[in-house]
């Protein structure tokens, strides 16, 4: 869930309105990304055009200078700057949406950043613009072996959208198109990626199906009564353990063939093994679900 709040500045009476909306789980393409860029551009350029019209004309300067300088603000301030960066570092950079259909850009693609203040800062010796926002799009994957003891975290992704506005229709207008256009190709495997999925898989997955497989062949291979009985113990805990493990690094393999933020024209190399993790665990439930319904029948 995205985090609004509401900050008064008392010295001037000002409400400000922000919020940090997380772009995660979603599956984009470079032309949805574009689409977002061009309404947010609509919107900069209306922003733009509301604050150069209400410019006074100084005394000392001339009808013809005062309107162009002030097409050239509309122009050159009111821009939204973007960054395309790979993951060696090459960087693509711009003030238009033809970018997203250029051939030079960096691939695969690791980041994709656009904001509408660069543009405006430097026509205002650095000043940001009251109505504001950046937009932050990581499509990086987390390791495929991941040794953090803090598996119970979320997946680690800095996506997200900062939105800062005086104007609470500016403020409303980014948000609907950051959750219209982004945020709706959310994917349903999002959930892997969120806080305690790792310890949710653990309780209702991992321990049930550890303890009924282990029971199972402890049963058959350390029957009661006979001479390996006492082997029974030892078995379970080391087959659960071993259990815990094996779910572990499948869970993580899980979570770098289905990264949290996936862009189509990456076309890395998960592609295949998001077919092999999806087949690996359909496999499993199936096999469980039919030795289940075996066991409970021979009752």
């Amino acid at each position: 869930m995205s985090e609004e709040s509401l900050v008064k500045h008392a010295d001037a009476d000002i409400v400000v309105y922000e919020d940090e909306v997380p772009i995660r789980g979603c599956q984009l393409t470079l032309p949805q990304i574009k689409a977002v860029y061009r309404e947010l551009q609509i919107l900069t350029k209306k922003e733009g055009s509301r604050i150069v019209g209400s410019l006074v004309r100084p005394q000392d300067e001339s009808e013809d200078d005062f309107t162009r300088r002030k097409q050239f603000l509309l122009d050159d301030a009111f821009r939204i700057t973007v960054s395309i960066i790979g993951f060696d570092g090459q960087t693509a950079y711009s003030e238009t949406e033809d970018i997203f259909e250029s051939k030079n850009l960096p691939h695969p693609i690791r980041t994709i950043f656009f904001t509408n203040t660069s543009a405006f800062r430097r026509n205002t010796d650095g000043l940001d613009p009251h109505n504001r926002f950046s937009v932050w799009l990581h499509f990086d994957k987390p390791p495929l072996f991941d040794p953090n003891p803090l598996v119970s975290e979320p997946t680690r992704n800095h996506s997200i959208v900062s939105i800062r506005a005086d104007d609470v229709g500016y403020f409303h207008a980014v948000q609907n198109i950051v959750r219209t256009k982004l945020r709706a190709n959310k994917k349903w495997y999002s959930f892997i990626h969120e806080k305690f999925a790792y310890d949710i898989g653990v309780w209702f997955v991992a321990l049930p199906c550890a303890l009924y497989w282990v029971t199972v062949y402890s049963d058959y291979l350390f029957p009661p009564g006979s001479k390996q009985a006492s082997f029974r113990i030892a078995f379970y805990i080391y087959g659960l353990g071993l259990s815990l493990l094996i779910y572990r690094a499948l869970f993580g393999y899980i979570k770098w063939a289905f990264p949290v933020n996936i862009l189509e024209e990456n076309k890395d190399r998960a592609t295949r093994h998001r077919l092999m993790a999806g087949a690996i665990v359909s496999g499993l439930i199936i096999s469980g679900v039919k030795s289940v319904i075996g066991t409970v029948a021979g009752l």
